[in-house]
């Protein structure tokens, strides 16, 4: 069997706490982009700037072709970010926002540094929170009647960490908060979803709670199966399937027996557009395509996927990996490549194969190609909590959560004080209501 190797590209001093001096919000519509700019200068923040501090001020934008101005600054705060999010990248958020954002109340909260050091420099971007604006707080099962604004989750977007550059997360986060107590956006509820509960920007957030006595709440929380490489790729199989790998090999073997076997990996130079059809038509012909839910089946969700995967394999950070039959491939796997890891985003495999497990077989062929490559660290499976074939093969977890805390404005403290007791209540309710009540459903 042939196994060519795979290639995809792969101050943190926290500083004194700042407030916003001269804040500037601009606000503009996505859906008409060209619209004039207004800037409107709401109050300064209670906060003080330090005098050897950067004055941190706010731009918030929901208009497309003034959010594409900031692509550079943003690809570079990517770069310098505290914890990598492919799926908060300019690259994937602008074609998101083409496929997905019509008829939703979307902006952009930028956080902006003039640093007195460089004080005719232009301002360093230092934060993007995508935010969108809704009327109603859903975190407790429930519809409840308070305007929220939360991280914008598509439905391609498996984290919504917000992009924090180094050595700026306190100052980031207080001026985020600030501009929150300005009120402008008139939601009594900052809805902080689909975070990595394990990483620094959680970390830095808890902080920011607990230096200014913030209220908050865990309203949702999971695990998923994280990637983690092991000595060797041999040591990493045996130690966590010492009972099935035999039985893995033999069905290797029995499929091999069928025809030509093959494990190949997208490389440079190879046709980018021929691996993303036949992505595209192995996955029509799977359990999802069954579903209704392959990509294919909608033509914004293809648009997307296509558009993405273009760009990723343009900036080297494309992973796509095939297991192939007489060169017809019948399991695939895609991902994209940021910071020092890899986000696991789509697999399929042709059902007409299921007895034989290649999805399975491909995941113990990637495991082998990413132990080839130290400079990748972790793989994130982005997928569902308890899925049986992912937590058995990565045994490491990243918790993801949903944490809710108030703006300032009334009555968002109270809100997430009586939050515990309201999901006691729910809970309580919906047992007694037995079948005709709504049913909780997993994250």
């Amino acid at each position: 069997m042939v196994r060519p190797a795979a290639r995809a590209s792969a101050k943190s001093s926290a500083k004194k706490e700042v407030g916003m001096a001269n804040e500037k919000v601009t606000r503009r519509s996505v859906l008409n982009s060209s619209a004039p700019s207004t800037i409107v200068k709401s109050r300064p923040s209670a906060g003080a700037v330090t005098a050897d501090g950067p004055k941190m001020s706010v731009v918030v934008i929901n208009d497309l072709k003034a959010l594409e101005k900031y692509v550079p600054a943003w690809e570079d705060l990517a770069a310098a970010a505290i914890e990598p999010n492919v799926f908060y990248e300019p690259w994937m958020v602008i074609p998101a926002i083409r496929a997905f954002g019509a008829g939703r109340r979307l902006q952009f909260a930028l956080i902006l540094a003039s640093e007195p050091a460089r004080p005719t420099g232009a301002p360093l971007l230092c934060g993007i929170f995508p935010l969108e604006q809704q009327n109603h707080y859903q975190g407790l099962r429930r519809k409840l009647p308070f305007k929220t604004l939360r991280l914008w989750k598509h439905k391609y977007c498996y984290l919504c960490t917000p992009l924090v550059r180094a050595g700026y997360g306190r100052e980031v986060i207080a001026a985020f908060f600030d501009w929150l107590a300005e009120g402008s956006h008139n939601c009594s509820l900052m809805e902080f979803n689909f975070v990595a509960g394990d990483g620094l920007f959680y970390q830095t957030l808890l902080d920011h709670f607990d230096r200014h006595a913030r209220l908050n709440y865990i309203s949702t929380y999971f695990m998923r199966a994280l990637f983690r490489p092991d000595v060797d790729a041999e040591k990493y199989i045996s130690s966590r399937l010492h009972r099935s790998r035999r039985e893995l090999k033999r069905i290797e073997r029995r499929l091999s027996e069928t025809g030509r076997l093959e494990y190949m990996a997208l490389e440079p130079g190879h046709d980018v557009d021929a691996w993303i059809e036949e992505f595209l038509q192995i996955e029509a012909i799977s359990w999802k395509g069954m579903a209704g839910r392959a990509l294919i089946q909608d033509e914004a969700d293809r648009e997307y996927f296509v558009s993405v995967a273009r760009e990723a394999f343009r900036r080297g950070r494309l992973t796509m990996f095939s297991l192939r039959l007489d060169g017809r491939p019948i399991s695939q796997h895609c991902g994209f490549v940021s910071g020092l890891g890899v986000f696991a985003f789509k697999d399929a495999f042709d059902e007409r194969y299921a007895r034989y497990s290649p999805g399975v077989l491909l995941e113990l062929e990637i495991i082998r190609l990413l132990h080839a490559r130290p400079e990748i660290r972790w793989m994130d499976t982005c997928a569902d909590p308890f899925h049986p074939t992912l937590d058995r093969l990565f045994p490491d977890r990243r918790t993801i959560q949903d944490v809710v805390v108030g703006t300032g404005k009334y009555p968002g403290d109270w809100v997430v004080a009586a939050a515990p007791l309201l999901r006691l209540l729910n809970r309580k309710l919906l047992r007694r209501g037995g079948a005709g009540s709504p049913k909780e459903t997993k994250h």
